[in-house]
């Protein structure tokens, strides 16, 4: 039975939306919550009206918010890099939906259309097929199958749209079942399990780097089975061929694409329909030798499904997917097994994963990091491949990294060693060896000698920003405007009323006689010097340093540097600038002549806006880099 009260993460399951964005709306008085017993709770039939309202398009506003998880658009995976065959496939799409065929009975129909083009049923009549009297089924496991899928349809009855799709040309691809049931599933229906066609490419490598014949396999999210089709390639026994998944669908369609892969042997395809997080599989305990999928990621799981999941997994803190499906796929590994995951590149350096990467190092030896960049599509995220293998630490085992075309090594035992675990595959042993040399000069850091504030969040840019100046009004600056050293003419202006926003830092953070204000979404560290109290919008945020003696145009120098770039790319390489990057990075100490060359330098720039390669030869002075690391390092930024 479902609670009638709910808190502020279930309500966010339900929506698709971040909590700030539920706080946000109980702020604006879409959502209204009661207190009980010390919590906030919602209402779950309010929670379901607005949710209703969202997807009718009843609340515009609100429906922009949630369109990513909220969206009905569907697209054809390029990911697969269809070339004459996208033809074929998008006929069969439009055919789908201009008959209105039910998704579910419009894969069957294409299921056994497969079956029949590959001879595993022998007959091309659908009418025929499906009667109680046909008994033209190759293997008896496809005839089980088969009727077992039709029942659960309800053997519903055949007619000329199904008799038309199964009819239509259907193109001679591996996953040509998998192609069509992405192509039909909404974005958002992606976007909420966390779920992408992965590149065949990407599997095809995996496969030529650890398959072999005789090895058990599994695919713990194996949708219609594009990992496991793609290393039946080297498996030649099926039965050593297992997958899961919480999509019944997607198995069925798993099984399908299996049976007609080893079309000449009659076996019973080892997919199960299954949450292999919290499931017990109806399998005997197998250790598996190679563990390989694209996980979720970022799922929004239920309350009393993350209370389970806490406590068969207490190690991963961050209650990420892909940390869970990580830490369990190493658990199912036998001794010398490998695990290769599709990944954010978060995984790498964002704090929250921490819990993850420890586990990884106390538990593996990672193989081989791939750096991927974006291959998912209308997905903006750096993808890596994570490969680790089931042994125990070895102090001097080299990691092997890939970067587009470049290669390099790593010892695990660096990682072991950074703060937070953080994986920096960016950077070289030479990079390491200028970064030492950078952090062996006396300096001191922004951590605790600094303040900080984010810009102001509107809840409703709409309503409260203007392009144009109004009585009233005064400028605000966002991340566009943001340069090095400067900033630019101010494109937006707004009424600065703090209790009508969703976020804003105390005024006198704002009005500070000087500040520095930097690009938050960046892959570079931008800032710039303001004395003018200017406002932020949330894209660009303030660093207030409060370091005694040390003058804050220095610090601007400093930061807009080479040197940090070199040192913010190698250890974080972010697109989004975080305090704690910043905090890291190393402030020489100078004599006050140092200073003031600097600081004019510096105003020098400010006043005639050129001069920075003067400024920058001071400041690798300090460091007292040679001709070879300043060119180096000139060629990193």
């Amino acid at each position: 039975m479902e609670k009638e009260f709910i808190d502020s993460r279930e309500v966010s399951a339900i929506l698709g939306v971040s909590e700030a964005t539920i706080k946000n709306w109980v702020k604006h008085k879409y959502l209204i919550p009661t207190k009980k017993e010390q919590r906030i709770e919602f209402n779950r039939t309010e929670v379901e009206k607005l949710k209703t309202k969202i997807k009718t398009g009843e609340i515009d506003r609100l429906n922009n918010r949630a369109n990513k998880g909220k969206s009905n658009k569907s697209f054809i995976p390029s990911e697969y890099h269809l070339l004459e065959e996208e033809k074929i496939i998008k006929q069969i799409i439009d055919f789908i939906h201009s008959e209105k065929i039910d998704r579910e009975k419009a894969l069957f129909v294409l299921s056994i259309k497969q079956l029949s083009n590959n001879n595993l049923i022998k007959n091309d009549n659908l009418r025929a097929i499906l009667s109680k009297e046909y008994d033209g089924f190759k293997y008896n496991s496809i005839k089980i199958n088969i009727l077992a899928w039709y029942s659960n349809l309800n053997n519903f009855e055949i007619g000329k749209s199904e008799i038309g799709l199964f009819d239509l040309e259907t193109p001679p691809l591996d996953d040509f079942l998998g192609v069509i049931y992405q192509s039909l599933l909404f974005e958002g229906e992606k976007a909420n399990q966390g779920s992408y066609y992965t590149p065949k490419s990407i599997i095809e490598k995996i496969s030529k780097n650890y398959a072999d014949e005789n090895m058990k396999v599994l695919d713990p999210c194996c949708g219609t089975g594009q990992f496991l089709i793609t290393l039946s390639n080297k498996i030649k026994d099926p039965e050593n061929i297992y997958g899961w998944d919480t999509d019944p669908l997607a198995v069925k369609l798993c099984k399908i694409n299996l049976l007609i892969k080893f079309k000449e042997i009659d076996f019973e395809p080892q997919i199960f329909t299954l949450n292999s997080l919290i499931d017990k599989p109806p399998t005997k305990d197998i250790q598996f030798d190679l563990i390989a999928t694209n996980s979720p990621w970022g799922v929004h799981f239920k309350q009393e499904v993350i209370e389970q999941l806490n406590i068969l997994y207490p190690e991963i803190k961050s209650e990420e997917s892909f940390s869970f499906f990580l830490k369990k796929a190493i658990d199912l590994l036998k001794m010398g097994g490998i695990v290769s995951f599709i990944l954010p590149e978060a995984i790498l350096n964002v704090n929250i994963h921490k819990d993850i990467r420890k586990y990884i190092l106390d538990n593996s030896r990672i193989e081989k990091i791939c750096f991927l960049n974006r291959v998912f599509k209308n997905v903006f995220t750096n993808v890596i491949r994570l490969d680790l293998r089931k042994e125990n630490f070895d102090k001097e085992h080299k990691i092997q990294i890939i970067i587009k075309d470049k290669e390099h090594q790593i010892n695990q035992r660096r990682f072991m060693d950074n703060k937070d675990f953080i994986f920096n595959i960016f950077s070289t042993e030479l990079d390491e060896q200028i970064i030492s040399k950078v952090y062996n000069c006396p300096h001191v850091t922004l951590k605790n000698n600094s303040d900080w504030a984010l810009g102001i969040v509107t809840g409703d840019n709409k309503k409260y920003i203007s392009s144009d100046i109004k009585e009233g009004y005064e400028p605000i600056i966002t991340g566009k405007e943001i340069s090095k050293f400067f900033i630019k003419k101010p494109m937006y202006f707004i009424k600065f009323e703090p209790d009508n926003f969703q976020q804003v830092a105390p005024t006198e953070k704002y009005r500070t006689k000087e500040k520095l204000i930097y690009k938050f979404i960046s892959n570079k560290l931008i800032f710039a010097y303001d004395n003018q109290s200017l406002l932020t919008l949330n894209s660009a945020n303030i660093l207030i340093p409060q370091i005694k003696d040390y003058p804050i145009k220095i610090i601007l120098a400093l930061l807009n540097s080479p040197i940090s770039q070199f040192i913010y790319k190698k250890k974080f390489n972010s697109i989004k600038v975080l305090r704690s990057h910043i905090e890291s990075l190393p402030l020489p100490t100078l004599d006050n002549l140092t200073k003031e060359k600097i600081s004019n330098l510096v105003n020098e720039i400010l006043i005639k806006k050129e001069n920075e390669t003067r400024l920058n030869e001071e400041l690798f002075k300090l460091f007292k880099f040679d001709n070879k690391e300043i060119d180096y390092l000139l060629k990193q930024n």
